[in-house]
């Protein structure tokens, strides 16, 4: 077993540790009920995407790090209380900078995939590994969409 891969894996799911928890925050929260449905499905993907790293983690017989995993998900937990001019309301700054957030985690995990997609191992399956990355890819475009949609909200006062 290779103590650099295994600990890869595990960073990569402390991410989308942090990161499920983000796109179940966006699908509940976000101001526009479009970008809420969509999230919403992707969530669903990611959740998904975490089982089949997990699934990896369990062919190299290893398993998530409790020591990685929770202080991503306390750190997205951290990340709500950004002052932004609102406390009693949610800032119109809060659905562009989630969207962000979301485009960067989703991208994350694409790297993830391409980096497994070089190896030669009989534990990876390159299949699952290639329809992941083409998965994330797709995600990565619709977020882009979604967050772009976003940006006449930056005019908006604060």
């Amino acid at each position: 077993m290779s103590l650099c891969l295994t600990t890869y894996l595990k960073d990569h799911h402390a991410g989308s540790a942090a990161g499920t928890d983000l796109f179940e925050r966006v699908a509940e929260n976000h101001s526009d009920p479009e970008v809420r449905t969509r999230v919403a499905r992707i969530a669903g993907e990611i959740a998904e995407d975490q089982a089949a790293l997990q699934r990896i983690l369990d062919n190299f017989d290893s398993e998530p790090s409790g020591l990685k995993d929770l202080p991503a998900k306390i750190g997205e937990k951290i990340a709500r209380l950004k002052p932004n001019k609102e406390f009693t309301e949610r800032s119109p700054l809060s659905d562009v900078l989630e969207m962000e957030m979301l485009v960067i985690a989703v991208h994350g995990k694409s790297l993830g995939w391409a980096m497994l997609a070089q190896l030669d191992d009989p534990r990876i399956d390159q299949a699952e590994i290639n329809r992941l990355y083409d998965r994330a890819r797709a995600q990565l475009d619709e977020l882009e969409a979604l967050r772009l949609s976003q940006a006449t909200k930056l005019l908006q006062e604060a």
